[in-house]
């Protein structure tokens, strides 16, 4: 998959990571999505296609309009049916949410995206984004999307959260070291109302999330930051327990999966730098 990413509008950074914008599918099959507490809205030209897990059977198929993708612990990649792969219009665009974001533009439940996607009712396509993929350039499809989106945001009347506080402390405070106990101490919270709003909000268990976003951390560094183990020794105690993670989510050896990185027989979406052209 042939693509570039861009930073959202300042006013949208609580909610939008960065959007993704794809010219060419080909190797599409090779590239995964590491979990980290983000998914995406897609904006599909009417594609066949679903979301597989790695290594796994299991599949979530891909509403033909624009919806708001999977997400749950799992490493994912999109899968597109060979029969449709040739009628597909480029440039194809994703808004990669952060963590918050879905809530935060929506204001639903964000576990409801546990096994499906979630397709954007007609109300909100028509009044926020029916002018998508007119525009005669990416800049300007970009610039709309900023609006629009800014506009979705600002109508949920959102107001700053506390788990908001919660996260940055996991990211910037303790870099993912950090136990849920530790959270609670610190934020004089009940441990039953932290698991309920970051299943609300997030749709994941505060654990879940200190969990994959360490190991999504541990890879980008690993292979982009070109760190040995021994400076990611904050991250995993040992070897063994690096090698017990990997397999969880690889099912295989970090070792390998790092061969197969630099051999290129896997991308990981997670290692692209940002455009800011």
């Amino acid at each position: 998959m042939i693509y570039n990413v861009f930073p959202p509008a300042k006013e949208l950074e609580e909610v939008v990571k960065q959007y993704v914008v794809i010219t060419s599918l080909e190797g599409i099959n090779s590239l995964l999505f590491l979990p980290n507490g983000c998914n995406f809205i897609v904006f599909n030209r009417g594609f066949d296609g679903h979301t597989e897990i790695y290594n796994d059977d299991r599949k979530f198929p891909i509403p033909k309009g624009y919806s708001i993708s999977v997400k749950n612990n799992k490493i994912k990649k999109f899968v597109v049916e060979e029969d449709s792969s040739h009628k597909i219009k480029f440039p194809l665009i994703l808004a990669e949410l952060t963590p918050i974001g879905f809530y935060k533009l929506f204001n639903k439940d964000a576990s409801i995206l546990k096994n499906d996607y979630l397709e954007i009712e007609e109300s909100i396509k028509e009044k926020y984004f029916k002018d998508l993929y007119t525009h005669a350039s990416i800049k300007e499809e970009l610039e709309y999307l900023n609006s629009s989106l800014n506009m979705l945001h600002l109508s949920q009347d959102n107001k700053y959260m506390c788990i908001q506080d919660v996260i940055d402390k996991i990211i910037n405070t303790y870099h993912f070291e950090v136990s849920v106990k530790k959270l609670l101490e610190e934020f004089n919270c009940s441990r039953s109302k932290l698991e309920r709003e970051f299943k609300k909000i997030i749709g994941l268990t505060p654990k879940n999330f200190i969990y994959i976003s360490k190991f999504c951390k541990t890879v980008v560094s690993y292979i982009e930051d070109d760190c040995c183990f021994s400076e990611m020794e904050y991250l995993y105690s040992d070897h063994s327990h690096m090698n017990a993670v990997f397999k969880k989510f690889f099912g295989l050896n970090p070792s390998i999966v790092f061969d197969d990185v630099t051999n290129k027989k896997i991308r990981i979406y997670q290692l692209q730098k940002l455009n800011i052209n």
